[in-house]
C-alpha cells in the first residue's frame, strides 16, 4: 500500500461523516475512484458508521420503572441485596471463599512451577 493510499485511509472517518474540508474531500473522492484496496477500507467505514448510528439510537426504550428498581436493589445493604445475580465462584456452585482459595493456590502452583523452570535454566548456563 502506497503512502498516498495510508494517507487518504486516514481521511476516511471525515469523509464518510462529511467532515472533511470540501477540497480534501474531493481530493479522497478521486483518489478513491481510482484504487480498489481504498474503495474497501471506504465500504468498510461506511459499514462501522451506519453500525454505530443504529447503536446509538435504541430500537425501543427501556421498561417503565427500570431505573427505580435498580435504585431499590442498590439501596439493600450487603452484597447479596446489590447482586444482579446469584453469588457464585469460579467453581461452578462453589462458595466464593472456597473458589479464591483454588485461585490463590493455582496462581501459586504456577509461580513456583515457573521458578523452579527458570532456577533450572540459570544452573544448566552456569555449568
Amino acid at each position: 500500500m502506497s503512502r498516498l493510499c495510508d494517507e487518504v485511509q486516514a481521511q476516511l472517518p471525515g469523509y464518510v461523516d462529511r467532515s472533511l474540508p470540501r477540497v480534501r474531500r474531493r481530493l479522497v473522492g478521486l483518489h478513491l475512484r481510482r484504487c480498489s484496496d481504498c474503495q474497501a477500507a471506504f465500504s468498510a467505514q461506511r459499514d462501522v458508521a451506519a453500525g454505530l448510528r443504529v447503536l446509538s439510537s435504541p430500537a425501543e426504550p427501556p421498561p417503565e420503572g427500570l431505573l427505580d428498581e435498580l435504585l431499590a436493589q442498590a439501596a439493600i445493604p450487603g452484597v447479596k441485596g446489590r447482586a444482579a445475580v446469584p453469588v457464585r465462584g469460579a467453581v461452578s456452585g462453589a462458595r466464593p471463599v472456597l473458589s479464591v482459595a483454588l485461585l490463590v493456590a493455582g496462581a501459586a502452583a504456577g509461580t513456583g512451577v515457573g521458578y523452579a523452570g527458570w532456577r533450572g535454566l540459570r544452573r544448566l548456563r552456569e555449568r
